[in-house]
């Protein structure tokens, strides 16, 4: 999964960006392109292996990059080409003031910067949508495409970005090759001073994430900063005792699932007790098409045990003898937490 960073000037998206990248053993190399990479914790996986000394335990990653803008344009080309190729995107809005960035002459305003930062994004696609249709009106064509791009302009006048309205099938289809910025999943951060972590400021925000169904993280990225360049075990120990809930890499990791309403599946092979990512609702046809082409185009069967079920039996000969361990068709809906086993053949 990648998650795109981005926030105007002075948000503070990229000392979010370096806490994320200066996260001890977690952080991958590759910090001065501006990309992170990021193990996902998953003590289900951690626990797994441990019935499987001889594997190798692999879990989900996460890529975050640091998205620049220029001064004074929030959206540039180079920007939006960045932008485009997120599958989530973080928005890092400003909740703190100092004595580098006080705050502006009509004070803090998190939600107006948010929906500013919306409004360009939504603006942008209404002008892409805008230029095809005005091409495709000079060729004389009235397609499928032709029909759908009026729909998007449609929403897009009245500033309703595109992940708000429903698209099924081959309209997915067709409207993905433009890759509109509106339609990317969202996760909405607010970036706070240190002493109004415990405080929860700006409800307001609540209000406006509820209402389009974004995830909301509050955190307060100087401290993130300072965390991680502590060891392991003193980040421990300093986020207790600042009484931090949970630190900013787990909440955006968790975050960044939760914008795109994914779950986690595991699979144990020959030489590895592996987890996956999939969205919510789907088949066991699609996780086995997730793991490999090959599995999906020749799906037999697949044989399913919750981890929590597989734990307690300790193996999966005993699984088997209790009936726990099942085969399920196609159409089963993979749950969070489930091990597949899949038969195929091709």
């Amino acid at each position: 999964m990648k998650v795109g960073i981005f926030g105007a000037a002075g948000a503070g998206k990229s000392t979010i960006f370096r806490a994320l990248a200066g996260a001890g053993e977690s952080a991958s190399k590759g910090v001065s392109t501006g990309i992170c990479t990021i193990r996902v914790p998953d003590g289900r996986l951690d626990r797994l292996a441990v019935f499987f000394p001889q594997k190798k335990a692999v879990h989900i990653s996460i890529s975050f990059e640091d998205i620049d803008t220029k001064e004074g344009e929030l959206l540039s080309p180079e920007t939006l080409v960045k932008i485009k190729g997120m599958e989530v995107l973080g928005i890092v809005v400003r909740g703190f003031a100092d004595d580098y960035y006080p705050a502006p002459p009509g004070g803090l305003d998190p939600v107006r910067e948010f929906r500013s930062i919306e409004t360009e994004l939504t603006l942008s696609d209404y002008l892409i949508a805008q230029k095809r249709i005005e091409k495709m009106t000079k060729e004389a064509r009235r397609d499928t495409e032709w029909i759908l791009l009026h729909k998007a302009v449609a929403s897009l006048e009245r500033e309703v970005p595109l992940r708000r309205v429903s698209f099924l099938g081959e309209e997915a289809r067709v409207l993905a090759g433009f890759r509109f910025v509106s339609r990317l999943p969202l996760l909405l951060v607010l970036n706070v001073g240190e002493g109004d972590l415990s405080a929860g400021p700006y409800p307001e925000l609540d209000a406006v994430a509820s209402d389009r169904g974004i995830p909301l993280l509050r955190l307060s990225a100087k401290i993130e900063e300072e965390i991680s360049r502590l060891s392991m075990a003193e980040q421990a120990d300093f986020i207790k005792e600042m009484g931090i809930a949970e630190s900013a890499r787990n909440m955006l990791v968790r975050g960044a699932f939760d914008a795109q309403d994914y779950i986690c599946f595991f699979t144990i092979g020959d030489d590895e007790v592996r987890a996956w990512n999939i969205r919510r609702g789907s088949t066991a046809l699609m996780a086995a098409g997730s793991i490999h082409s090959d599995m999906g185009r020749g799906f037999i069967r697949a044989e399913v045990i919750a981890c929590e079920d597989f734990f307690r039996c300790g193996s999966m000969a005993k699984a088997k003898s209790e009936g726990i361990l099942r085969l399920e068709g196609k159409e089963y809906i993979v749950r969070d937490g489930d091990i597949l086993q899949i038969r195929f053949n091709v």
